[in-house]
């Protein structure tokens, strides 16, 4: 499915083995860390990424997070610019739906990762092997949060960027104001960032409830969306959350990058995320019928750069990398992966 090109001449995604983690992943791909900044600093500039950089360092610090150990150590591997702002990049417009097959299955993850930077023949897939049980992360290496990964018999997840926050809960100022407003309060933030929140979930918990609860409790350091699935036909939903609450939608459910609820109010993020959203609900019957039959457009756009399918009860996985509406990657697909 390269949809116009051929197949055959396409990369392969990675499959790399990190059982110590994101960090260790960096440190086997140094060159590619490096590439990938590469890429960022055609979009962020030289100026611009050293402030962004300052930035997400000073916000990391203050907050005393967790994996400021690693994001170090990235820092000083890459020797310039871009492990903390990468890090802490949140620029993500996202397609993702939950549902079980017609069977009567586990409830399956499907979701596209939309970003302005052109990464998707860097993505890779990295397994990583904590106490709890290992996890297949699609990532890049020297990012060290999660945004989409599986857990073969326990969960899969994946992160969607929900609307920018108005300054005054129902109340915008003007989109300048608005945006100031939530850099100002993520610098003065204490709490996680939502991809490390994610990764902590796939380090620390055992099941599907027990992810669950941690996603919907713990505080976050800016508003996202999680969708989650587990093991059964019952276990799946996606989750609004805002720094210190959360409303929960059972599966079948899809999200793009606008709130389901109106209890909570913001500036839909991405392009086109109304239209997105109906397109997916519209697919929503037919999702699984063949692997990533349902990428088209608008759910694919200009900006998408991952496609993905996560079956947490099976331990399998579909992914491939694209620029806009041209595949970069062949379609590499992961069954019955080891989740010991």
């Amino acid at each position: 499915m390269a949809r116009g090109d051929d197949a055959r001449t396409l990369p392969e995604i990675p499959t790399i083995d990190a059982p110590e983690g994101p960090l260790q992943l960096a440190m086997t791909c140094t060159g590619e860390v490096r590439r990938i900044v590469g890429l960022v600093r055609r979009v962020i500039q030289g100026p611009l990424l050293r402030w962004a950089d300052r930035y997400a360092e000073h916000s990391l610090r203050h907050a005393r997070n967790p994996y400021l150990a690693e994001l170090d150590a990235v820092a000083h591997l890459l020797g310039q610019p871009g492990a903390y702002a990468l890090n802490f990049s949140f620029e993500l417009g996202c397609t993702t739906a939950c549902r079980s097959p017609d069977d009567g299955g586990a409830v399956q993850l499907y979701r596209t990762l939309d970003w302005p930077f052109r990464l998707a023949r860097n993505v890779v897939v990295a397994r990583h092997a904590p106490p709890t049980g290992a996890y297949h992360s699609i990532t890049w290496p020297g990012f060290l949060g999660v945004l989409t990964a599986v857990a073969p018999n326990r969960f899969a997840a994946a992160i969607n960027q929900p609307p920018m926050a108005y300054s005054f809960d129902r109340l915008s100022l003007g989109l300048p104001i608005d945006w100031m407003v939530n850099r100002w309060r993520v610098r003065n933030a204490t709490a996680l960032p939502p991809a490390h929140l994610l990764r902590q979930a796939f380090e620390r918990c055992a099941s599907y409830a027990e992810a669950k609860a941690m996603l919907t409790t713990t505080p976050v350091c800016i508003p996202v969306i999680y969708t989650l699935t587990g093991v059964t036909p019952n276990e799946g939903c996606i989750i609004e959350r805002r720094e210190r609450d959360a409303l929960v939608h059972a599966a079948p459910a899809c999200i793009a990058n606008h709130w389901l609820t109106n209890r909570f109010r913001g500036r839909p993020r991405g392009r086109n995320s109304h239209r997105r959203l109906a397109a997916m609900r519209t697919a929503l019957p037919s999702l699984g019928a063949q692997p990533l039959g349902w990428l088209r457009p608008p759910v694919l756009n200009a900006l998408t750069r991952v496609a993905a399918e996560l079956d947490a009860n099976t331990g399998s996985l579909t992914v491939q990398g694209w620029h806009g509406t041209v595949p970069q990657t062949r379609i590499l697909m992961l069954t019955g992966l080891d989740g010991r």
